[in-house]
């Protein structure tokens, strides 16, 4: 068989063969050599059923600290900051993650224009970018595969420090803008 650019990768035991993308007839791995979601993707991970997501975010919701949490849609649940601004946690099959957005109805560009006028401290102080992923703002993930429930107390430490974090560093924001009015 032919050598198709193809680099074997052990995850969790399992050896996959992983395909990267051929640049000037090299095949190139992540220079930092780390694992990307679209290499679990890659890997043959089966998609998240309904009743496998509902078990997760009512896991996730007993393992967080109290507090109000709403459901966004079958993938994501969402906790309000203000009246204007949402933190949308979500999962996948293979990541965990979450972004800032207005309220439903809302659209992004928008929503990027008020936070616009709070960079580049609010992006500092959340650690993202602002407008790295078109369509949601201050997006950070995890990848792990969320199909295995094995890996869900990681995903829920990981949704947890930064759930808080955000809600933090964006009320703390909020609250400064407000005083100063």
């Amino acid at each position: 068989m032919a050598n198709d650019g193809a680099q074997g990768l052990c995850l969790d035991g399992l050896s996959r063969k992983l395909h990267f993308p051929r640049i000037s007839g090299t095949t190139k791995a992540m220079s930092n050599r780390g694992l990307e979601e679209w290499d679990i993707a890659r890997g043959g991970l089966r998609s998240i059923s309904s009743p496998e997501i509902k078990a997760f975010w009512d896991g996730y919701i007993a393992f967080r600290p109290a507090g109000l949490i709403e459901r966004g849609s079958l993938y994501s649940r969402w906790r309000p900051v203000s009246d204007d601004l949402v933190i949308s946690l979500y999962l996948t099959n293979r990541s965990v993650g979450l972004f800032v957005r207005g309220q439903r109805g809302e659209r992004y560009r928008t929503t990027l224009g008020r936070l616009a006028a709070y960079e580049p401290q609010l992006g500092e102080a959340l650690g993202a970018s602002l407008d790295g992923y078109v369509g949601c703002c201050y997006l950070t993930n995890h990848p792990l595969p969320v199909t295995d429930p094995k890996s869900w107390p990681q995903a829920y430490a990981w949704l947890e420090e930064r759930e808080v974090r955000y809600h933090r560093v964006l009320s703390t924001f909020r609250d400064r803008t407000e005083k100063a009015d």
